[in-house]
């Protein structure tokens, strides 16, 4: 057996250094990676208080500086044995190794490039510290498991220590000395099995034990920041952070001392309690706006449905009153002290805008934040970059997922997975990740993927273009893990699940116990889409008149993930359900004019559905009142009452009791409320373009003024906006599509002025409302020649933004591809016989069209005579499509029979030469003229 160590398989990344830190790892490690054994195997003595840290505590503690990670289903599995392979990548991520790519040395089966182990394996090879178990056969064995004497040896290697002149311990005669070399250093006690296998847990432990003794420096406090009266942020000198909540609230502006413990050590900090405010507001580009607070925000108060709600965040480009984030997408960051706001549509900034935040705007502590006014330049010239390309599966997939740094358009992309064209959908409202669909891939396999024209919203193309990269389909066989169950008033639970669950395995398959075990029914699931978060509905049909229901909620065994993993066995979570006695209160009411929707919109504290009554109005101004039957467009928490016909002023809205009720089994109601509104003029224009008159037209029978070669071809889309069209977006290129990818290199559009009836009309506009744009698309383009090519228009938006609904339509273009003369072969079975190929079928082949030359260089005077050769169509054959050319003898003998047939293998026929006489009248099915002047050598 060889002397030296080895390691296995797993999918998961067990152990990683970052950047920095694998330089301080490999300085502190000469006492680190000693302790990669059982915790039971140290002399207690060496690590004091660290011998209280649990495994999963020193886990954390190493995850949390980048040291270490999980496996995909977020556990650390501490129980598992180490192969040699993980055991390999330890080594190399601990020590600094570098990794190896290009060079396969051993041969076990299924060690190939695309093995996660081989960079790890060939790593510690080339540094001499681990080899293969069969040096003759040349088998690394890298899913056999790791023992502690080959463990011992790695570390002997890797440490420099002596050997020691006597040995007294159980290990294998071969790892004597090693064994007993770290055990006289105090790493190991020396009655532990050195031939047992090493597991995860004990590399763990040991590891934190080696990085708190390990001549690591003595963390301190560099900062601590309120993010909310009850949670201090902490940072440490080593940059890690830790979240601290605390019993008791701080107060506003004055300096406190906190005391915690962090890895079990005892710490104080001193931190002030900030007023809650704006810090500031950026533009990272030119889609997104990020509003930063300094402590935690109830997002319910900036956004609805994951929506800007009106008016609480506006950004104005100077000299304009037009919010360019009204009903924004928006999302937090974990501490909700974020707030990036994605401009819809193919809106975008650029200039000079006002932002403002109003001031109602609260903490997650009910605090309100002040108003805040910030002048905002917006000036993007970065370009987007590849941030990740991932791809998940059970077996196979069809799906990659690309995410990039900021915001790109929907269009233009042009994708390639393993060289094969796939559909790139944005799967966001952010616009920063895409979905590649089309090609069949394999878990395991690593695949090429090229994305070309990323373009962000203000132009800038991504460079290099195209975007290359990799994608290692990630093996995921893990059942999902419900995360948290949680009551939601009296009728509702939520449930998170760690990653995105088939709806369809839910419905019918969660059911309610009570305290005793019997079942309630099963749940109804509200949530209609695949995702981690499903809110579902207790089957209880009334509520215990004590006021509180306490069960479980049961799994069944069949609920799965969106890749087909199930749990496996049914999963219990306790739930306790307290009767909802508070009624919904109105927390915010504007006049809207959003859409075709139009009313007053009102804002509930939780969901509501409507229940019965009539709204009042009152003019301020004049005190006359109107009194309108409701009708209601909206849920959960919004609803408008589009009932509404006033003329524009201020008015008092009084809502009576019950008009609206909360969905709890008391269906509490909402109490007479009165509010105050400002009713202003209509809204802008909320339609959208269309297409009229002609609508897409594809122009596919231009050609050339000699009527003899096709020139570019064009596709012409007629469109209509009340209130005109935005130029930019008609003439963009990227806003239409050819057969679901991007126009071809070169294509442009132009546009031309239309009256009502679809007649062009002489003259320009800023922002027609008739117009026909003309898309350009070049000849040499367009290679087939097919009348099913579809054309897609979607990105064209009126001058208010809005964008047109998706329009296609199927036309006929013709290639417009001149054909070549491709070669000039003697044929193999007849010596008397020239095929000539072309790139194209030609038609019309005629002697003049040709020009030979025999034994001759090329001249006019050289050229054979027309006389002197026939040709002719082949129409059988393994040759059909082309043209045959047969000689007279005459051709090289002037004294020979002008009907005898020249044998082109003859000893006389040195030299052959075709070429494409000049204007050649020569053309494909299509009618392009064929290229002319182009000469082949046959012999």
């Amino acid at each position: 057996m060889s002397d030296m160590s080895y390691t296995t398989k797993e999918k998961s990344q067990f152990m990683n250094v970052q950047g920095g830190e694998k330089k301080v790892m490999k300085k502190i490690l000469s006492v680190a990676l000693s302790t990669a054994m059982a915790f039971s195997m140290f002399a207690s003595v060496a690590f004091g208080e660290t011998a209280k840290v649990t495994p999963q505590q020193a886990f954390d503690a190493l995850a949390a500086k980048g040291i270490l990670n999980g496996y995909p289903d977020g556990k650390a599995h501490l129980e598992k044995d180490l192969t040699r392979g993980e055991f390999a990548k330890i080594v190399t991520k601990l020590f600094g190794l570098t990794e190896v790519t290009g060079k396969l040395t051993y041969k076990d089966k299924g060690y190939t490039a695309t093995n996660w182990t081989v960079p790890y394996v060939e790593a510690v090879t080339a540094a001499g510290l681990m080899q293969g178990q069969d040096t003759v056969k040349g088998i690394f064995n890298y899913n056999g498991k790791v023992t502690v004497e080959e463990v011992a040896a790695v570390l002997f290697r890797a440490l420099k220590m002596e050997q020691p002149t006597t040995t007294d311990n159980n290990a294998s005669v071969w790892a004597k000395g090693y064994a007993q070399a770290v055990i006289n250093a105090g790493l190991i006690a020396k009655d532990v099995n050195f031939k047992s296998n090493a597991d995860r847990a004990l590399v763990v432990q040991t590891a934190y034990a080696a990085d708190q003794i390990g001549k690591v420096p003595t963390l301190t406090v560099t900062s601590a920041e309120a993010v909310s009266p009850t949670k201090v942020v902490v940072t440490f000198s080593d940059k890690t952070t830790a979240n601290v909540e605390l019993t008791t609230a701080l107060v506003a502006g004055v300096e406190q001392t906190i005391n915690f413990k962090h890895l079990e050590k005892d710490y104080t900090a001193k931190v002030t309690l900030q007023a809650p405010k704006v810090v500031a507001a950026t533009a990272p580009n030119a889609k997104q706006v990020v509003i930063k607070f300094n402590r935690a925000v109830d997002v319910d108060t900036v956004a609805e449905s994951s929506r800007v709600i009106d008016g609480v965040v506006k950004v104005t480009k100077v000299g304009s009153k037009d919010d360019e984030v009204a009903g924004a997408y928006v999302t937090f960051n974990a501490d909700k002290t974020e707030a990036t706001i994605t401009l819809s549509g193919i809106k975008a900034l650029k200039g000079n805008y006002t932002v403002v935040v109003n001031d109602a705007v609260k903490t997650t502590a009910g605090e309100a934040i002040p108003a805040y006014t910030q002048l905002l330049p917006v000036a993007d010239v970065v370009a987007p970059t590849l941030v990740s390309v991932t791809s998940t599966a059970k077996q196979t997939t069809k799906d990659v997922y690309v995410t990039f740094s900021e915001p790109v358009k929907t269009t233009g992309i042009v994708a390639y997975v393993n060289g094969s064209a796939a559909a790139a959908t944005v799967q966001n409202d952010t616009y920063t990740e895409f979905k590649l669909s089309g090609v069949t891939l394999d878990s395991g396999k690593t695949y090429d993927v090229s994305l070309l024209n990323v373009t962000d919203f203000v132009g800038n193309v991504a460079n290099p273009n195209p975007i290359k990269s990799t994608v290692t389909v990630v093996s995921d066989v893990a059942a999902p893990v419900i995360k948290s169950v949680t009551a939601v008033s009296d009728k509702f639970v939520e449930v998170e699940f760690d990653k995105n669950v088939d709806r369809a395995s839910l419905v019918g398959n969660v059911r309610l116990l009570n305290s005793v075990g019997e079942s309630q029914g099963t749940f109804t699931v509200v949530t209609s889409d695949n995702g981690k978060t499903f809110t579902l509905q207790t089957p209880l049909t009334s509520f215990p008149s004590s006021g509180t229901f306490t069960g479980s909620v049961v799994f069944g065994a069949t609920v799965k993930d969106t890749l087909g993993n199930a749990l496996g066995t049914a999963s219990s979570q306790a739930i306790t359900f307290t009767k909802d006695t508070v009624a919904p209160t109105v927390t915010g009411i504007t006049y809207t004019t959003s859409g075709s929707v139009k009313g007053l919109q009102l804002k509930f504290s939780e969901n509501v559905v409507f229940g019965a009554g009539s709204a009042t109005l009152i003019n301020n101004k004049t005190g006359q009142s109107t009194t309108f039957a409701s009708t209601v467009s909206g849920s959960g928490k919004t609803f408008v009452l589009t009932g509404v016909s006033v003329a524009p002023g201020e008015y008092t809205v009084r809502l009576p009791e019950g008009l609206f009720r909360d969905k709890s089994f008391s269906a509490n109601k909402l109490a007479a409320t009165v509010l105050t509104v400002t009713i202003g003029s209509e809204a802008t224009d909320g339609e959208a373009p269309v297409l009229f008159a002609q609508g897409i037209k594809f122009n596919d029978s231009t050609k050339a003024v000699t009527e003899t070669v096709y020139g570019d071809a064009t596709i012409t889309v007629d469109l209509y906006d009340a209130s005109g069209l935005s130029v930019p977006t008609v003439i963009d290129a990227n806003s239409y599509t050819l057969d679901d990818k991007a126009l071809p290199s070169g294509s442009f559009v132009t546009i031309r002025n239309l009256d009502k009836n679809g007649n062009e009309v002489v003259g320009s506009a800023e922002k027609p409302v008739y117009a026909r744009a003309i898309v350009h698309i070049p000849s040499s383009s367009i290679t087939e020649s097919k009348n099913d090519y579809k054309f897609v228009v979607n990105g064209v938006t009126d001058s208010a933004g809005n964008a047109i609904v998706a329009v296609s339509a199927k036309g006929t273009l013709t290639s417009r591809i001149s054909p070549l003369l491709t070669s000039a072969v003697i044929s193999t079975g007849n010596s008397y016989e020239l095929i000539l190929g072309f790139s194209k079928e030609v038609t019309d082949l005629d002697k003049q069209d040709l020009e030979f030359y025999i034994n001759n260089d090329i001249s006019a005077s050289n050229v054979l005579n027309q006389n002197f050769y026939k040709v002719t169509k082949i129409v059988n054959g393994s040759d059909k499509g082309k043209w045959s050319v047969t000689f007279s003898k005459k051709a090289v003998d002037s004294n020979a029979n002008l009907n005898d047939e020249l044998d082109l293998n003859a000893n006389n026929v040195n030299r052959i030469i075709v070429k494409i006489a000049k204007n050649a009248q020569v053309h494909d099915k299509d009618g392009n003229l064929i290229t002319d002047g182009t000469e082949i050598s046959a012999k």
